[in-house]
């Protein structure tokens, strides 16, 4: 057990035990399911954001691959072992599910296994036939009877758990579908958005003390109360984030008020129990019922964000009795009076409440500033003024940051006008200051920004922006404003997010212009209360955007009355009737979930540019495709977008875009030519043959081709060089394509080609011609040579070469003009040298380079950010005092394993996809047995930016470098040092956050 020593940082929050590297681990035997289910499965869970790590037994070449193996599981949140006809006869298969066992006994509920019986039955797996029997039978002679038990005992205790049957090769998508979903909903709460430039105050502190989640006694309830807009959400956001981990269960149930109660039950049942938890629920006091019986043995934390009535607190969470010992449940509200009992008391004192308070002074100028400056201060002549526009404005963290960004976007000659219009709004009035911000709009950003207000949040940015184009908004560059002036934002997942402060701003504003009149809005939300403007008579011209949220059929007679109607969405909604001449201006369908039986004609929308109808059970020759149209987009020459996502039993279609998860899809016909409004087209992965039209190259605006894991696709047209608005260009693990056509070089606008994990061994010279290409990505390809012609892409950012393991060590830097390079990583691949003269690489911020041979390192440009570098015995590093800007640095030896090859040598399998046999996957290269060689560890007194330093794996370490300057250190990682080790400066380290010690003998300072 590692000694520590006293003296950390204040700062510093000590966290033992594993975290948490992984949220899945796929256990297989390769043979029996690689090239097609795991394959598949791997490849939709990563495009989702899913943290997987795929186990390749082709990898376990040692026990020292093995143990680290080991060691991934024990950071690994849930586990999928996939159960196949030979899984008992490998040993590392039995090893890992035995571990997985005790890793889930071990975790108190924080961890889960998750079986599929690909093609087996759960009674082979509990031993009750000779299938898995037979092959224990023959480990014992090897591994020993104890040890065979030990698997014995893991094989029969998984089958009790909840999973998956493979039931047909044809239902893979069905059930890859399945998991994906469960698994996400199992993740789902996993980290909350948070906004930019936070300033923590004392609120975060004080709530932590209230939670006191070491406390297990009592189920405890936390409600955070404040005005709006003082940043409850985000508080209770950050706690989630911050916490999560130490509960067996989380769910955080974002704005309440917005959305019925059962909605909520069945959404905190799906994201806690699994979404089978939530079927056949059909009222509240049947909801109330699950959630006791499921979670009241469960130590969860809930968030209800944003409630403002007691019966959804009565609802959701009504009693502590309701949940296990050591359960947490945070609620948001603004009225505190909303949760009081008769007489205005609060509850037991089980109960506790926390009141948000206004920023203090110095911390909301270090708002402000950051806004207005981007630092933690004004300039000392400023500051005078910026306390004077703080007293106008308050300290409301969402008005000093959309006030703070309209002096950003203001020069300085304007500031005092603004003050002077400030000043006119009494302090602490929310909305009028917002609506400062908002006067300051032209007409089309105030459309735009009411128009996301009213029912754009939460959708694709893309979507949005297809309608808009179509209308005439040239909504990119007013996004564009939008986001600097910090009224909008857009998510990692490219969604439209506002503050709801700003939302219900938007919305009343629209409803103000005509208040007694829903029908002379703009926008019109359907539920309950307004489902009477559905059934009137009367013409309704100022309706543009319908947003239903009950069961309605629409009828031509109705859908009459809405002439100028834009946008139509809902999943509960269906059309019947005759619906010719209708719809005309119609440009957005968002249809999920529509129904396979239709009484439907002549829907024939014209002007259409989205059409959404994702996660449908449509096929091929379901009838709808006849009425809107679809079989050969006659009358679809404007549709810029085509959802089809998740449409899994599909397996024809003339033509679409968004078509990821339909994975019965064989081909794109010669019709699709015949779009030539299209923009973007994103395939699915998939194994069968697929076959691309040379009818593509018709399809003059398309901007973005996306092509990913898909196995069948062998060959890319030669029309391809006519999609000359053609950006992204993306093929990235299409494992049998080797060749790219030469008319490659003729898409002068694109912008970022993607070839990782493909088969692509040349690329032709033509390449040269793309003179605004930015981004290129051969990373894990047989790429042998680099056409010279590369070198003079000028507009070069970032070149991904990494683990191209063919790669001559040919490159012609000296040729090579890259001054707008940012990001070069040659990572894994036997390239010995850098450019002699990369110092005049001005813009350089990431450098990553691997290589047995590697030459000593030239001096680097002071630009540097991120530093990797590797060889077999130790890198030869110049002087890095002038990299003042880096924060991330590894310096590290090869394995003493780690056998080199040369380039000559025939070491990719040609039945697998993935890295050689002899190779250890990049993870393991960059987590656990790094081997930093003496001499290696330079001085860093002068990394004042460094942030992240990880040292491991150093049998001679004896002491690191004084670390007492490096203030912005945030990530300490100490593992495999044998020796006692000396870490001067430790205590002096201000903002470290984490430090990871494992199998340390004794650490001191």
């Amino acid at each position: 057990m590692p000694q520590l020593a006293q003296g950390f940082p204040k700062s510093f929050r000590k966290v033992m035990g594993m975290r948490m590297e992984f949220e899945v681990f796929l256990s297989f035997r390769g043979p029996d399911t690689r090239d097609n289910f795991t394959s598949c499965l791997y490849s939709e869970m990563v495009e989702k954001g899913i943290h997987v790590f795929k186990d390749d037994e082709e990898l376990q070449v040692s026990q020292k691959i093995g143990d680290n193996l080991l060691r991934a599981l024990d950071t690994t949140q849930i586990y999928i072992p996939i159960f196949s006809k030979g899984f008992a006869s490998n040993p590392w298969c039995l090893r890992e599910v035995a571990h997985m066992v005790d890793c889930t006994s071990k975790s108190d509920g924080k961890k889960e296994i998750l079986p599929i019986f690909f093609d087996v039955e759960p009674d082979d797996v509990k031993l009750k036939t000779e299938l898995y029997r037979n092959a224990l039978f023959q480990h014992e002679v090897r591994y020993g009877p104890n040890e065979v038990k030990r698997w014995e005992a893991a094989l029969v205790e998984i089958p009790t758990r909840v999973g998956w049957r493979l039931e047909g090769k044809s239902r893979y998508g069905e059930l890859i579908k399945s998991i994906v979903l469960e698994v996400l909903l199992k993740l789902n709460g996993k980290m909350r958005f948070i906004p930019d430039h936070l300033v923590e105050t004392d609120d975060l502190r004080c709530i932590e003390e209230l939670l006191d989640i070491d406390f297990d006694d009592q189920v405890r309830f936390i409600i955070i109360h404040g005005t709006g807009s003082i940043g409850k959400s985000t508080l209770a956001s950050i706690i989630f984030n911050r916490f999560r981990s130490e509960f067996n269960c989380s769910s955080f149930l974002e704005d309440v008020r917005y959305y019925s109660l059962l909605d909520m039950q069945k959404k905190l049942l799906s994201e806690i129990l699994g979404s089978t938890s939530a079927r056949e629920i059909y009222d509240t006091n049947h909801g109330i019922d699950r959630i006791k019986r499921g979670l009241g043995n469960k130590k969860v934390l809930i968030v209800l964000d944003n409630v403002d009535e007691k019966r959804q607190l009565k609802k959701l969470t009504g009693r502590c009795d309701w949940f296990g010992f050591g359960s947490r449940i945070i609620v948001t509200i603004r009225d505190i009076r909303t949760i009081l009992d008769e007489g205005n008391q609060t509850r037991a004192c089980n109960y506790l409440t926390y009141q948000v308070k206004e920023m203090p002074l110095d911390q909301a100028i270090q708002l402000f500033s950051r806004h207005v400056f981007r630092s933690d201060a004004p300039p000392m002549d400023y500051y005078t003024f910026l306390e004077e526009v703080i007293s106008s404005i308050g300290r409301l963290p969402l008005t000093l940051e959309v006030v703070g960004s309209l002096f950003t976007r203001n020069g300085r000659s304007k500031w005092n006008e603004i003050l002077r219009d400030l000043k006119q709004v009494p302090c602490g009035e929310v909305r009028e200051t917002l609506m400062i911000s908002l006067n300051k709009l032209n007409r089309m950003q105030k459309v735009i920004f009411l128009e996301i207000a009213c029912y754009c949040i939460g959708e694709d940015e893309i979507n949005a922006c297809y309608m808009w184009d179509d209308c005439g908004y040239s909504p990119r560059h007013t996004i564009d404003a939008l986001m600097l002036m910090s009224l909008i934002k857009i998510d990692k997942n490219n969604k439209l997010w506002m503050h709801d402060e700003l939302r219900d701003l938007g919305r009343y504003i629209v409803k103000e212009e005509n208040f007694e009149d829903v029908g002379k809005h703009p926008w019109v939300w359907i539920d309950e209360n307004t489902s009477d403007i559905l059934m009137s008579n009367e013409e309704k011209p100022n309706v543009q955007a319908l947003s239903v949220g009950i069961n309605h059929d629409f009828t031509p007679n109705r859908l009459a009355h809405f002439p100028n109607l834009r946008f139509l969405g809902g999943e509960k909604m269906n059309f019947v009737g005759d619906f010719r001449n209708l719809l005309h201006s119609l440009r957005w369908l968002s249809w999920p979930h529509c129904p396979l039986d239709l009484s439907i004609k002549n829907f024939h929308l014209v002007n259409l540019v989205v059409l959404n109808l994702s996660r449908s059970n449509i096929t091929h020759d379901w009838g709808g495709w006849r009425q809107i149209e679809t079989p050969d987009f006659s009358e679809f020459g404007k549709l810029e977008k085509l959802i089809l996502a998740w449409c899994v039993k599909l397996s024809t279609i003339d033509s679409s875009i968004d078509i990821r998860e339909c994975h019965s899809l064989q081909g794109l016909p010669d019709e699709i030519g015949s779009l030539e409004c299209l923009s973007e087209i994103i395939m699915p992965s998939g194994g069968k043959p697929f076959k691309l039209s040379e009818t593509l190259g018709n399809l003059k605006y398309l901007t973005k081709f996306e092509i990913r894991f898909h196995y069948g696709i062998n060959l890319i047209p030669l029309s391809i060089g006519r999609l000359t608005n053609l950006t992204n260009l993306s093929l990235r693990a299409c494992k049998n394509l080797c060749e790219l056509p030469d008319s490659i070089g003729e898409l002068e606008s694109l912008i970022e080609l993607d070839l990782q994990l493909s088969r692509i061994s040349i690329l032709p010279d033509s390449i040269g011609y793309l003179k605004r290409l930015k981004v290129i990505r051969v990373g894990h390809t047989k790429i042998q040579m680099t056409p010279y012609a590369l070198g003079g892409v000028k507009t070069l950012e970032v070149i991904d070469a990494s683990f191209c393991l063919y790669l001559h060590d040919e490159i012609p830097w000296e040729m090579w003009s890259l001054t707008c390079l940012r990001i070069l990583d040659l990572y894994g691949s036997p390239i010995s040298r850098v450019p002699t003269k990369i110092n005049g690489f001005s813009n350089l911020q990431e450098l990553k380079i691997s290589s047995h041979q590697l030459c000593p390192l030239p001096e680097l440009p002071s630009s540097l950010k991120y530093l990797e570098v590797e060889a077999a015995q130790y890198p030869i590093l110049p002087n890095l005092s002038s990299l003042v800007h880096l924060h991330h640095l590894k310096i590290c030896g090869s394995l003493s394993n780690f056998a080199c090859r040369s380039a000559n040598e025939d070491f990719w399998p040609e039945d697998d996809d993935d890295v050689p046999t002899w190779m250890p996957p990049r993870w393991l290269l960059s987590g656990f047995y790094d081997k930093i060689a003496p001499l290696a560890l330079p001085n860093l007194e002068y990394l004042e930016r460094l942030r992240e330093l990880k040292i491991s794996s150093y049998e001679t370490l004896v002491s690191t470098p004084n670390l007492s300057r490096l203030k912005r250190l945030q990530r300490l990682q100490l593992s495999d040092l044998p020796n006692p080790v000396e870490i001067p400066g430790l205590g002096e380290l201000e903002s470290l956050k984490s430090l990871h010690i494992a199998k340390c003998n004794a650490i001191e300072q």
